[in-house]
């Protein structure tokens, strides 16, 4: 029995980018694309209408940043998974993207090889930040140094970084305890020991410290 496919939905200014991820979309099996938009404006109630599983935003949109409208579209009962597209490497973005709960970060450079892959990681539950931006999340700032270090001594238990692995890939509290036939109360008192032994304060500093760790098994 085949699955239904992937329903997508496209928002950005640039006819040719537009173009692009129309034609990588049309061209795959499990993905379908229900329609476009070039402003935020335009593409909320069409989002409404549409009720897509995925939509690929553009950061940089001319009338509303890209990162507000994902946060707009989430307020407002969207039940899509978010995935953004830029043309900059910008740690910033990423880690705004990451706490408003946007599930893929995909570079327009590398959308050819990589704009699937995040559709179908976003629809699966997990998280997908492509290489480009993954090296630039783990630059060699004074801060990552300092997390590489304490990286040595972790001093977790197993059960707390396999469930701190797993807040990192997006998955919720109930999915964690289910795949690992533990308790929802279990896993918030694992993610919360966790967080406190490495100092780890938010989501977007438990992804950077998986990501570090080499716990994402991005490839």
């Amino acid at each position: 029995m085949s699955m239904d496919p992937i329903r997508t939905f496209l928002v950005d200014d640039h006819p040719v980018v537009l173009a692009g991820a129309r034609a990588l979309i049309d061209a795959s099996r499990d993905i379908t694309c229900v329609g476009e938009a070039r402003t935020g404006k335009e593409a909320t109630p069409l989002i409404e209408e549409t009720e897509p599983d995925v939509v690929i935003l553009d950061v940089s949109l001319p009338d509303i940043n890209g990162l507000v409208l994902a946060e707009q579209l989430m307020n407002n009962g969207c039940k899509a998974h978010i995935v953004m597209m830029t043309l900059y490497e910008e740690r910033t973005y990423v880690q705004q993207a990451l706490r408003v709960g946007v599930k893929g970060f995909v570079q327009k450079r590398s959308a050819g090889q990589n704009l699937l892959l995040a559709i179908r990681t976003a629809m699966l539950g997990g998280l997908f930040l492509d290489p480009p931006t993954t090296c630039e999340m783990t630059s060699s700032t004074e801060q990552n140094m300092a997390l590489s270090k304490s990286g040595n001594n972790l001093g977790l238990t197993a059960r707390e970084q396999e469930v701190l692995r797993m807040v990192a890939l997006g998955y919720s509290n109930k999915e964690i305890a289910w795949h690992t036939k533990v308790s929802v109360k279990s896993i918030e008192t694992y993610k919360a020991r966790a967080a406190e032994k490495l100092k780890l304060h938010s989501r977007a500093q438990i992804v950077r410290f998986a990501i570090t760790h080499g716990w994402m098994n991005i490839t």
